[in-house]
């Protein structure tokens, strides 16, 4: 991930912002495409419709997250998969695998609504909740970084996230 979320917002209210930000220049740089440019596969193999797919997948997977479900059902992963256990490239491709064959519609359509999800979960947090361990939401998925504060999951997950697949979109097509 880039820098982003070097210094996540200290606030709910401040998160919601800084998420609303990033998609709103999400969603900008999406404007800027045709459906052609945005099925084509890139330098890496992944067109901007399979970035936008993991998006969702993630996004998916923080609601339930801070709601203190099983995170990784949501993402349409293995109950057992982890990426403590599996490793973030093998779940990232089990959801690239997943959604490939995907229409671009259903595929924006689905990022909408995780993201509409992602927001209102967290908005359902209090200032404190953000400061709480990994481990207090996913008891069931005890990992060794279980004792970082959610707050690096929720900035991960939204707004950094958002920002890392906009810049890749926006270098596969400048």
């Amino acid at each position: 991930m880039s820098g982003h979320t070097s210094s996540p917002p200290p606030t709910v209210k401040e998160v919601l912002k800084r998420t609303e930000k990033e998609w709103e220049a999400l969603q900008s740089a999406l404007s800027e495409l045709d459906a052609e440019q945005m099925t084509a596969p890139g330098a890496e193999g992944w067109s901007v419709k399979d970035e936008l797919a993991h998006l969702a997948a993630w996004a998916r997977g923080l609601a339930a997250l801070v709601r203190k479900q099983p995170r990784y059902p949501p993402m349409g992963l293995p109950a057992g998969e982890a990426p403590h256990t599996s490793g973030i490239e093998s779940m990232n491709q089990h959801i690239y695998q997943r959604n490939k064959d995907v229409p671009l519609e259903d595929v924006l359509t689905e990022l909408d609504s995780a993201h509409r999800d992602a927001l209102a979960a967290v908005a359902e947090l209090s200032d404190d909740d953000l400061l709480r361990p990994y481990d207090d939401y996913q008891p069931q998925d005890r990992r060794p970084d279980g004792d970082t504060p959610i707050l690096w999951r929720i900035a991960g997950n939204t707004f950094g996230h958002y920002a890392e697949h906009r810049e890749t979109i926006q270098r596969m097509w400048s």
